[in-house]
């Protein structure tokens, strides 16, 4: 008797349950609270062949020859001659902290009168620029360029710079010159190009008047 309650009662429970779920699959859909119009059907436009050889035409000249305008990047004005200013500077600071032979007075530690002035320069300029300072190498003369190395030490220790003994070193120069006979070679294309110029270039008639006028007035 107890379990034929029982499932009258579930019997009855799953009536009731399918009843609800059956009204809930009932409810209309709640309306939609922003609907917008309707979209308008896209509509695909074919190009032409000429229109795609064209198209193609550009596209690979601004990937190779044109560009992109919004990736340009123009530097300011006078940014390249800066920049080549740079490169000279930067190549001449091994002459701007090199000492020469020629900066002692011979066979001696001592400066000579450009030699000292050299030695100011270099001196300030150790105060902002990280380089070493360079003694011009003697294998002739063993002993001298070490020589010359601790006094120029001393000296820029004596002017109240924080120096360190490696910061002087002995080396040879990177700009030896031209030889001898470089220079008289040079030496004469400069004379012949200095006398050919009054025939190759006609003088103005102010300075020819005043160049070649003489004699008694």
């Amino acid at each position: 008797m107890r379990k034929q309650r029982v499932r009258i009662f579930w019997t009855a429970g799953g009536l009731a349950g399918g009843v609800f779920v059956a009204s809930a699959w009932a409810q209309p859909p709640a309306p939609a609270l922003f609907a917008g119009p309707t979209p308008a059907p896209l509509v695909v436009h074919q190009k032409g062949p000429i229109r795609r050889a064209v198209g193609h035409t550009w596209r690979t000249l601004q990937n190779n020859f044109v560009g992109y305008p919004d990736e340009f990047i123009e530097p300011p004005i006078g940014f390249y001659i800066r920049e080549n200013f740079a490169v000279m500077k930067t190549k001449a600071d091994p002459h701007r902290f090199t000492l020469y032979k020629s900066d002692f007075l011979v066979g001696t530690n001592r400066l000579s009168p450009n030699g000292a002035v050299r030695f100011n320069l270099i001196a300030n300029r150790l105060r902002t620029a990280p380089v070493p300072v360079i003694i011009e190498w003697s294998p002739d003369q063993p002993g001298l360029a070490e020589s010359r190395q601790a006094a120029v030490f001393a000296l820029l220790q004596g002017a109240g710079l924080p120096m360190v003994p490696e910061r002087v070193v002995i080396g040879p120069i990177l700009y030896p010159g031209l030889l001898g006979t470089d220079a008289a070679n040079n030496y004469n294309a400069m004379s012949s190009r200095y006398g050919q110029a009054p025939t190759s270039y006609s003088l103005p008639p102010s300075s020819s008047g005043a160049s070649f006028s003489g004699g008694a007035p």
